[in-house]
């Protein structure tokens, strides 16, 4: 959990903020806004550093040191993010936020009874605290307690399901249901929904329960897209989409439909394209004779089914490795997928990042390292500008850079996915294949860094932004006029 007043969707909310700002350059309570701005606008480097930069001032501020924690949670830093916590902690003691985060990190470094101590203390304050309960719902699935986690799962959300942001445009605002899961899994929708234009309601799919009135909506955006990690939400947002005649952007059974070892079966063969073979197995399984028996070859991949952004994502490269590899990634059960070694000829891994919305394809960016698992936020760009040069060809002519072939093995993808949102993480191999790293519908998209040298990524975004918000219109406007009539809302 994080601290923030509201989300943050454009360069101009932080333009407005540090105009603000300039008459009141003392003001922690603007200085934490623009921090929280950065941070949703993806700049994390910048949110990192406003933090911080808070934090010298005082020392104690919670939402610097709760989200500062959040951050680091987020991409896998857990010692860093536990630390972040315990200040928060320290200096307020009774808040329950850093307590419960602090609990989730411990629950990820296996501390199970430390996590369920501290989820217990939050509600022993304050007995209807919701994470709290989704907290002790974590730790009683982790223990096999299937019964006490799903009483305090429906107890998290009992009493509230959803949470409707205020609207700061003018007119009549396009209404957008957002389904989200209390298990994580969900997509960035955040730079496709601006408050000015749209009222969102956020919907924890897992506070639904048959005979509950929906909230006030125009159109449901299915945020869940991590399959592996939230097939129960997905089964639980069909039921939210069949209470409703609305139309729906990215139906929950085919996101469900892909999962990463789904797709691994569902695109071979599939021409142009390559697959990697990817299997989710047991951890009791992952014995180098085992590996071996079953065709299996070193250097392999194992990695933690639902995170993102490299979290929990290792490279074998010997049997000896084995072990100690899997001492780093938790989880019973995990992926393994086949290494392919996709260095061109200067020794760099590109991975490219193409968006499909509503059946058309849009380039989102080019990340250039020398490391096998390539990450932009991680990647050379900022430090090459040859590399930046490459990816603005990308970005500006897709065909021209990769070719008719590859944009037909590309499109193929898409409608094997069949999603109105969905993209692909992959790399072109000697043969110029579509070797796909990564492909469903949690593909994020973030506003370019706002020094000049990152101009040239702006065009494609705001492509892509435009293309999602005509996406919801379309759908909004196709729902039969009953679906847009206001119900009574759920209130907590």
């Amino acid at each position: 959990m994080r601290i923030a007043a509201r989300q943050y969707s454009s360069e101009e909310q932080l333009a407005e903020i540090e105009g603000r700002l300039a008459h009141a350059p003392d003001s922690l309570e603007l200085r934490f806004e623009r921090a929280c701005c950065l941070e949703d606008l993806g700049w994390n480097d910048a949110a990192w550093e406003a933090y911080a930069a808070i934090l010298q001032r005082d020392p104690g501020h919670l939402g610097s040191l709760v989200n500062l924690g959040a951050m680091a949670h987020g991409s896998g830093e857990l010692a860093v993010a536990r630390t972040f916590f315990e200040r928060a902690l320290g200096r307020h003691a009774d808040a329950p936020i850093p307590q419960v985060n602090l609990a989730r990190v411990l629950l990820d470094q296996g501390d199970v009874q430390g996590a369920q101590g501290h989820f217990t203390q939050v509600l022993e304050r304050d007995p209807d605290f919701f994470a709290a309960h989704h907290g002790l719902a974590l730790v009683y699935e982790v223990t096999g307690d299937a019964v006490a986690a799903q009483e305090h799962l429906e107890r998290a959300f009992e009493k509230r399901a959803s949470w409707t942001q205020p609207y700061r445009g003018s007119g009549t605002p396009l209404r957008v249901l957002l389904l989200v899961s209390a298990r994580g899994g969900d997509m960035v929708t955040h730079p496709f929904l601006d408050d000015r234009s749209v009222e969102t309601t956020t919907f924890v799919v897992e506070g639904f329960r048959d005979g509950l009135a929906l909230p006030p909506h125009d159109v449901i955006f299915n945020a869940i897209g991590d399959a592996d990690r939230c097939p129960q939400a997905l089964a639980r947002a069909r039921a939210v989409c069949a209470a409703s005649s609305a139309a729906v952007v990215n139906d929950p059974d085919r996101v469900l439909a892909g999962g990463r070892a789904a797709n691994a079966l569902r695109l071979h063969g599939v021409t142009g394209v390559v697959a990697p073979r990817t299997e989710r197995v047991a951890r009791t399984a992952l014995t180098a004779a085992r590996l071996a028996a079953g065709g299996w070859t070193f250097p392999l991949l194992v990695r933690t089914p639902g995170h993102h952004a490299g979290a929990y994502f290792e490279r074998v490269a010997e049997a000896h490795d084995l072990a100690p590899t899997l001492a780093r990634v938790p989880g019973e059960t995990l992926f393994l997928i086949n290494f392919l070694d996709l260095r061109g000829a200067d020794g760099c891994v590109r991975k490219y990042r193409v968006l499909f919305v509503d059946g058309r394809i849009y380039p989102a960016h080019l990340a250039i390292a020398h490391d096998w698992k390539v990450h932009y936020f991680s990647a050379d760009m900022a430090e090459r500008a040859d590399y930046r040069a490459e990816e603005a060809r990308f970005l500006n002519d897709i065909e021209g850079t990769l070719g008719a072939e590859v944009l037909a093995a590309l499109a193929r993808v898409g409608e094997v996915l069949d999603l109105d949102y969905a993209g692909i993480d992959f790399s072109l191999d000697a043969d110029a294949n579509v070797v796909v790293f990564e492909a469903n519908a949690t593909m994020a998209v973030y506003v370019p860094p706002s020094q000049e040298c990152w101009a040239y990524r702006k065009p494609a975004y705001s492509a892509i932004v435009g293309a999602v918000k005509a996406l919801l219109a379309d759908r909004a406007a196709k729902s039969p006029v009953h679906a847009r009539a206001r119900v009574r809302p759920i209130r907590g």
